[in-house]
């Protein structure tokens, strides 16, 4: 297929670009070139800013497509300026977040049809998931007036090589370091993880089984005690989990999330973004990895580029924490 991968040079959109070419597609990356591009020679490049495409830019995304797959829009002005010219695509395919849901209850089941966030730009904790919904709510009002077919693929949380955002690197350190590492996760909390090379794979091929609509892509559903056995099964040297609660961590204001990843608060509402629904997903091809298999990417991925981030819990507080809770 003749594609334009809008983005493409970033974690999901990198593995998307990397299973295209693999299928042999006519690939195009329109990209900010704030990343690196890694498949040089492999897809012709177009560098512009898409608020402000050039003339090149311009007559490329006026060509006919077979498909145009967005990665990277996070805001209105990132999608209006280039869908006047987009005029002759077979179909569109957005990449977008459960975080558009409400989360008012931790017990509620994500679904296609669950309501949305109120749109509000103020609150920082939804402003990233209002500007996605107001993308998705453009293009939806684009493809009623032009009848191009839309998919509107809403993920969970993804984890892979190449992921920025570090949410999973956190544990795989742990993993690496071995030693004793504090776990404030009650046993049973819900996880809900998916790789981003399942994610590529299910957007390639919904374009060909002709998905349309909004579909949540999210992983299967997990405890935190199934992904720390996870992680030691595959750890050269498995650290000591020491589960020291929820209770002493919040007491000891260690603070979820940011600090230590993935470790979501009994009270909290983003629960709900761990039990989503992907059932028409599942129908429409959806495929799994292994966790295991996901694990050991991650882990050769990682090891060649180990890292601490700053906001992480710090290790010498970490080994503190562990021993003051063991008194």
């Amino acid at each position: 297929m003749k594609i334009l991968v809008l983005g493409g040079t970033r974690f999901i959109g990198r593995h998307l670009v990397a299973e295209c070419l693999a299928r042999g597609d006519d690939l195009t990356v329109l990209y900010r070139g704030h990343s690196p591009s890694p498949f040089a020679g492999l897809a012709r490049h177009i560098l512009t800013d898409r608020r402000a495409p050039t003339a090149e830019a311009r007559a490329v995304l006026s060509e006919p497509w077979d498909v145009v797959i967005d990665t990277s829009a996070v805001d209105l002005d990132d999608v209006t300026p280039l869908t006047p010219l987009l005029t002759d695509v077979g179909r569109y395919v957005f990449v977008s977040s459960c975080a558009v849901y409400r989360r008012q209850f931790t017990t509620s089941t994500l679904r296609e049809q669950s309501p949305t966030i109120v749109a509000d730009t103020t609150d920082p904790t939804r402003a990233s998931a209002t500007r996605k919904l107001r993308c998705e709510r453009h293009l939806r009002g684009r493809a009623r007036r032009t009848g191009i077919p839309l998919l509107v693929a809403r993920l969970g949380l993804v984890v892979g090589k190449h992921d920025y955002s570090h949410r999973f690197t956190y544990w795989l350190e742990h993993v690496l370091r071995g030693g004793e590492a504090l776990v404030p996760m009650d046993p049973d909390q819900p996880v809900q993880i998916i790789d981003a090379s399942d994610v590529a794979k299910f957007l390639r091929d919904a374009v060909d089984r002709d998905v349309e609509g909004i579909v949540n892509v999210a992983g299967r559903s997990i405890t935190a005690q199934n992904l720390i056995e996870a992680l030691l099964d595959r750890s050269p040297q498995p650290p000591v989990p020491c589960w020291v609660g929820e209770r002493y961590a919040r007491s000891q204001r260690v603070r979820p999330w940011t600090e230590v990843p993935l470790w979501l608060t009994n009270d909290s509402p983003e629960r709900a973004l761990m039990a989503v629904d992907s059932s028409r997903a599942l129908a429409a091809g959806l495929t799994y990895r292994s966790l295991r298999d996901t694990i050991d990417d991650c882990l050769a991925w990682h090891t060649v580029r180990r890292s601490w981030s700053q906001r992480w819990l710090d290790p010498a507080r970490e080994q503190h924490l562990i021993q003051q809770w063991r008194a």
